[in-house]
């Protein structure tokens, strides 16, 4: 059997001159550089991220700081794996999910006492007494409060984690962004107590990981 040049399958392809010898070949200019392989990975990443658009969820304001404090943390284990926060999110998330499944996490919505209000009636009285409504009082410019931005949870964990996180917020009708806030700090402590571990992935654009429990 004629052993093919790995380079040039077939002779055809190999370059010759006009008298049909074999030319040599350049091998330096047939290497890929640094640049080529970091806009090839670009490229395939940019392919990775418009097939897996992100799910964003707002978080109350009440809890805006837990969830900084929750997206630095999967920051610094993402680092520690060598792959994206969403990956290591995608499998806080998914332990978060299998153990709500299981019954071995619960998700109740509490009524806050901030939130309720008295619902009036009215009735009229032949004899009362005149009640005097106070004017709203204008706002000085010391009274105005600066709005702070929405805080937002964005990470790339697929439609189907995005559906069942829907499903439970529409079950216990708690907003999607509290219950992803409770679902990842679950994970999270999980995580610290030693009960969950990561285990790396390798995949095309990144490594991934993968969550296994301990307990």
């Amino acid at each position: 059997m004629t052993r093919q040049n790995p380079l040039f399958p077939g002779n055809a392809a190999l370059p010759k001159d006009a008298s049909g010898m074999v030319q040599p070949v350049d091998m330096a200019s047939m290497i890929p550089t640094a640049k080529q392989a970091k806009e090839n990975a670009r490229r395939d990443e940019r392919g990775w991220e418009k097939k897996n658009p992100s799910s964003s969820y707002r978080v109350p304001s009440n809890l805006c700081i837990r969830a900084k404090d929750i997206n630095a943390s999967l920051v610094n284990i993402a680092a520690e794996f060598m792959t994206t926060s969403s990956s290591v999110a995608a499998a806080f998330i998914t332990f978060s999910l299998s153990h709500l499944r299981e019954g071995r996490l619960m998700i109740e919505a509490r009524p806050k006492p901030e939130r309720r209000t008295l619902s009036l009636d009215w009735t009229e009285t032949e004899s009362g007494w005149p009640k005097e409504v106070k004017a709203a009082r204008k706002k000085k410019k010391d009274d105005v409060r600066i709005t702070e931005h929405p805080v937002f949870l964005s990470y790339r964990w697929g439609a189907d984690i995005d559906k069942q996180i829907e499903a439970v917020a529409k079950r216990t009708g708690v907003p999607g962004g509290e219950v992803v806030v409770f679902l990842l700090n679950y994970a999270i402590k999980a995580y610290q107590d030693g009960r969950l571990s990561l285990v790396p992935k390798s995949v095309v654009v990144a490594n991934k990981v993968t969550p296994s429990s301990a307990c």
